[in-house]
């Protein structure tokens, strides 16, 4: 029976999210549902249902079109997990990726020039020089050693530190509140402590830069924005959450997943080793490649219809949330042959791992810098590297949104 015909004779649809059969693959569920029509019904956590959208046409049509918004109070929007209510009922709290233009755009366009492709670029001789230090302490060390403790969070943590200014202290503490906004395993008030509690260390950092400006990131906002009225604290602060929760969370969970394919492909070490012997031109190529072969979003981005949508063979009403899939839009074979093999010659530029449309993400120029500066950190101090460890004793962190590895234990 296909999956519209079961829907027809009353079954429930499935419920989401869906289980992995292999921890570096999508739900098998999502391809057949991609094979099917535009948009398929499934059920929520809390009983709702509303809409899943999964081949990559249609996944960047839903990103690119203003008739569904971000905003998470609007009628039907799917709560993704037991804690999206607090953005719900707390509107003062999002920052900008969860709001609609012209509010988005204004926010959004005061940080674009900090994350262009060349800011991105100048900080590169910067975090080389950090990670050989990194990663001469490293090796250095009793093997096996960690490098999700040891290089893929602290790499992001002291890019964090250089663009806000902040303390090694300092630089900790937020750390650890942030981690609990992207951890599913928390109940809602643990959250909302540690989201007050970071929001209250960057009021502190705000205000001590609206005192004293330094040259950071922070201090540019409050000279250019708050001072002239175009910004208030309120608005700076969620804005300074966002920028911390997506850029060290996000990259180190992409950071630990591709260097899990690292040292446990050997054609993909050889070919990186090689090309970094002749100037290292695939490295770039491989990490578009290995940022659509796992697609750390991995239940997706929530909208809401705002009107009637056709969307290919299917409407989608006025007031239904929608669920897009990156990872099955990054495995359509439509869009890209062989979608299930990690291929680092492979064009992957159409890949959805950042997302599409108005929201994609800002930083994603650095966070690229800083996967390819970790892989090439890897393959010249770690000649060999591979798995410390059976692979089925890795601990795959599914209980975060941003899917990646809790450990990954290595030897050279």
């Amino acid at each position: 029976m296909t999956y519209d015909a079961a829907i027809r004779e009353g079954a429930a649809p499935p419920s989401y999210p869906m289980e992995r059969v292999s921890p570096v693959d999508p739900p098998p569920q999502l391809a057949k549902l991609r094979s099917g029509r535009a948009a398929s019904r499934i059920t929520m956590w809390d009983g709702s249902q509303v809409r899943l959208v999964t081949a990559h046409p249609h996944v960047r049509s839903v990103l690119a079109d203003r008739r569904f918004t971000a905003v998470t109070s609007a009628p039907g929007f799917p709560m993704m997990t037991r804690t999206s209510v607090l953005v719900r009922d707390q509107p003062h709290t999002a920052s900008f990726i969860r709001m609609d233009d012209p509010d988005h755009s204004r926010l959004r366009s005061m940080l674009t020039r900090e994350f262009l492709h060349g800011r991105a670029e100048a900080m590169r001789p910067v975090l080389r020089e950090s990670l050989d230090g990194i990663m001469a302490d490293l090796v250095a060390r009793e093997r096996p050693v960690d490098l999700v403790r040891g290089l893929t969070i602290p790499v992001p943590s002291r890019v964090i530190a250089l663009l806000f200014g902040v303390s090694a202290e300092s630089r900790e503490l937020i750390e650890n509140r942030a981690a609990v906004l992207i951890d599913r395993g928390y109940a809602p008030a643990q959250v909302a402590a540690a989201r007050d509690e970071l929001d209250g260390l960057l009021r502190d950092v705000v205000e001590e830069r609206m005192r004293e400006p330094g040259d950071d990131l922070v201090s540019r906002l409050v000279l250019d924005q708050v001072r002239p009225g175009n910004l208030t604290v309120e608005e700076l602060v969620p804005m300074c959450r966002l920028l911390l929760v997506a850029g060290h969370g996000t990259t180190t969970s992409q950071a630990s997943l591709s260097l899990l394919s690292l040292v446990t492909d050997q054609g993909l070490a050889d070919s990186l080793a090689a090309s970094l012997a002749d100037g290292g031109e695939l490295l770039p190529k491989a990490v578009e490649e290995l940022l659509r072969f796992h697609s750390i979003v991995q239940n997706g981005l929530a909208r809401a219809a705002l009107e009637d949508v056709e969307l290919d063979d299917v409407t989608i009403r006025a007031g239904e949330g929608v669920v897009v899939s990156l990872s099955a839009g990054n495995r359509d074979e439509a869009v890209f042959a062989s979608p299930d093999t990690l291929d680092p010659h492979r064009d992957a530029r159409r890949h959805l791992a950042f997302g599409h449309g108005i929201h994609q993400c800002l930083g994603q120029w650095l966070a690229k810098v800083e996967i390819e500066e970790m892989l090439s950190a890897v393959l010249r101090w770690m000649p060999g590297a591979r798995l410390a460890v059976p692979f089925d004793e890795l601990d795959f962190r599914h209980e975060v949104s941003s899917y990646g590895l809790g450990a990954l234990p290595v030897t050279w």
